[in-house]
């Protein structure tokens, strides 16, 4: 098996193995990725194949693809106007609502209300409680 490096630093996204989809952010090796961005709660996963990863660039790099820069604009904005400390310190946060807004996005130059930015946020946070309680889980499995 082949094993293919991402740019460390960058987002990907992989099946969640319960048949959905989550972002995380690549590791400084390019193999692993991390689910959250707290190395006291968890450790890197390692990007396998059977994940089928599909690597999404960076910010900036995924909104322009997308054509998502009038929408990251407005994320921006909602993360100010609500004072989401998550702005500054967690950007696999910022991506997942992104991610989640591209979901929703209809068209070029797509500008989400403010019911979609709540509700891309409520589902990043999901999906961060998720990948929390699976390293909970782990966690108590080894210490058994």
């Amino acid at each position: 098996m082949k094993i293919h490096k991402y740019q460390p630093g960058t987002f990907i996204e992989v099946d969640d193995m319960a048949g959905g989809r989550r972002v995380g952010m690549v590791c400084k090796d390019g193999v692993t990725f991390w689910d959250l961005l707290d190395s006291e709660r968890c450790t890197p996963l390692t990007i396998h194949p059977s994940m089928k990863p599909e690597e999404l660039g960076n910010l900036v790099q995924f909104s322009q693809a997308k054509a998502l820069g009038k929408a990251l604009q407005a994320l921006v904005s909602h993360l100010q106007a609500v004072d989401d400390q998550r702005l500054g310190s967690d950007p696999l946060f910022v991506m997942r609502a992104l991610w989640f807004v591209g979901q929703k996005a209809s068209g070029e130059a797509y500008v989400p209300d403010a019911g979609t930015l709540l509700w891309a946020c409520e589902q990043a946070q999901a999906q961060a409680q998720s990948a929390e309680h699976i390293h909970q889980l782990a966690g108590q499995f080894c210490s058994v």
